[in-house]
C-alpha cells in the first residue's frame, strides 16, 4: 500500500419538554383538542458510548485501511461506465446503480460502505486521474460511484445535486449564504444528509486542508471531563438556517448537538458562525450560559490533536463522511492566482437506504428522516428544479 500522509490537527415556535417522549395534545381555538404531537426525548446517554466509531487520531495513523485504492482495471471500468451512460443518452441526473455497471469497483464500494457505517464513520477512494477527463466525464464517474453507495439528494435551494466547493468571492458576512464558496475556515460541522462526499480536483496554494473527528469520541471525552456540560448539549441549540427555510418553520432552528435514542447516537455539529448569526433573530431562544461553555469545550475538543486528524487531499481523492458520527472541517486557504488552478472540490450529498435510525429532533432540519426512504437534503417550498451545474463558478445560494 502506498504511504498515506496523515497529520494531527493543531487547535485553531416549538415548546419541547427536555426529558419526555410522551404524546402531548394541543388545543385549538375554542378549546378543541387537536392532533397529538410526539415530543422528542432529550435524555442523554447514561455515560461514555465507546465502540469502534469512537476512534482517536493515533488509531488512524496506525490503521490506514480506510483508504481504498483504485487500480488500472477499476479506472478503466469507471471510464467505460461513464462513456456508456453518455452513449445511451443518459443525463447525469438519470444515472442509477442499475444503469452504471461497476462489477469490480462495486466490491470496493461495499468495503467503503462498511468503513462508513461500522468501522471509522468515513472512507476514502484514491487514485482517479481526474486531470485526464473533461468535466462531464468526471461528474458521470462521481455520480455513478455515489449511486452505488445510496441516493443522491439536493444540497441547496438551487437544487444542485453536485456542488462546486471553491472560492467564488461570496461575502462571508452575507447571512443568507453559506461559507462553502469562500476561502474562509470551516469549523467542525455536519451536513443535512447521511453521507457527504467530496472529490478533489485541485488543491489550494496554501491551506484548505480537510480534518475529521469522531463525534462519539468527543462526546465521551466531554462526558468524562464534565458530565454537566456534555448533558447541556443534549438540549437544543439555536442555529441560523441561512435563508433555507422549510414550510412552516422559522428562519432559525433548534437541534441538540448530541442525541440518544434506543441505544443509538446521533450527532449534529452546527457551524459557530451560524450559531452567532442566529442571535440576529429577536424571537430565537438564546443559548444558556451552560450551553455557551459546553460549546466552547466541544469545539476545543474537536480541534484537539488527540481527536482530530488532517488528511491532505490529493487530486483524484474521494472522501465520504458519515455525518451522524464524524464531523468535518477545513482550514482557511490562499488560492492560486490562475482561475484554472483554484482549489476545487466537488461535493455530493447521499441518503443511505440502510442508514441508522435518526433521533426525531434532527427532522427540524432534515424534514424527512424515515429509515429506508430517501431522506435529508434541502427540502424547502421554493427549492429550484434539480440540476447538475457544470460551471464551477455557479453560485450555490443566489
Amino acid at each position: 500500500m502506498p504511504h498515506v500522509w496523515l497529520h494531527q490537527v493543531t487547535a485553531a415556535g416549538r415548546s419541547y419538554h427536555p426529558h419526555s417522549n410522551a404524546l402531548r395534545l394541543r388545543r385549538g381555538q375554542g378549546g378543541a383538542m387537536n392532533i397529538a404531537v410526539r415530543i422528542p426525548d432529550y435524555s442523554p446517554a447514561p455515560g461514555p458510548i465507546g465502540g469502534p466509531l469512537a476512534w482517536q487520531s493515533a488509531q488512524l495513523s496506525e490503521d490506514t485501511s480506510w483508504v481504498h485504492h483504485l487500480g488500472p482495471d477499476d479506472i478503466a471500468e469507471l471510464e467505460a461506465a461513464a462513456e456508456k451512460s453518455r452513449s445511451d443518452g443518459l443525463a447525469i441526473l438519470d444515472i442509477r446503480k442499475d444503469n452504471f455497471a461497476l462489477p469490480l469497483v462495486s466490491r470496493k464500494v461495499e468495503l467503503l460502505r462498511h468503513d462508513i457505517m461500522n468501522r471509522f464513520g468515513f472512507g476514502y477512494m484514491r487514485g482517479l486521474p481526474v486531470q485526464n477527463y473533461d468535466r462531464d466525464t468526471v461528474m458521470r464517474m462521481y455520480f455513478g460511484l455515489s449511486a452505488h453507495l445510496g441516493d443522491v439528494v439536493p444540497q441547496n435551494r438551487n437544487g444542485h445535486m453536485i456542488g462546486h466547493v471553491l472560492d467564488i468571492g461570496t461575502d462571508v458576512n452575507d447571512y443568507n449564504k453559506r461559507l462553502t464558496q469562500t476561502s474562509a475556515e470551516l469549523s467542525f460541522h455536519s451536513d443535512a444528509c447521511d453521507v457527504v462526499g467530496l472529490l478533489c480536483l485541485h488543491t489550494a496554494m496554501h491551506g484548505g486542508e480537510s480534518a475529521l473527528c469522531s463525534a462519539i469520541a468527543v462526546h465521551d471525552e466531554m462526558m468524562r471531563r464534565d458530565p454537566d456540560l456534555c448533558r447541556a448539549l443534549y438540549q437544543p441549540v439555536t442555529v441560523d438556517r441561512r435563508g433555507e427555510i422549510p414550510e412552516g418553520k422559522q428562519p432559525w432552528m433548534r437541534i441538540p448537538v448530541f442525541m440518544w435514542q434506543n441505544g443509538e447516537f446521533t450527532g449534529y455539529a452546527p457551524l459557530p458562525d451560524y450559531i452567532r448569526s442566529a442571535k440576529r433573530f429577536e424571537d430565537a431562544p438564546k443559548l444558556t450560559e451552560l450551553q455557551e461553555r459546553a460549546l466552547d469545550l466541544f469545539f476545543t475538543l474537536c480541534c484537539d490533536p488527540q481527536f482530530a486528524v488532517r488528511i491532505p487531499f490529493e487530486p483524484g481523492d474521494f472522501q465520504f463522511v458519515h455525518n451522524h458520527v464524524v464531523f468535518h472541517s477545513r482550514t482557511a486557504f490562499e488560492d492560486w492566482p490562475n482561475q484554472a488552478d483554484k482549489r476545487h472540490l466537488m461535493r455530493i450529498w447521499i441518503s443511505l437506504p440502510e442508514g441508522r435510525e435518526l433521533h426525531p429532533a434532527i427532522a427540524e432540519r432534515w424534514i424527512h428522516i424515515t429509515r429506508g426512504t430517501v431522506r435529508g437534503g434541502v427540502n424547502i417550498p421554493n427549492r429550484k428544479a434539480l440540476i447538475i451545474p457544470m460551471e464551477p463558478m455557479t453560485p450555490a445560494f443566489s
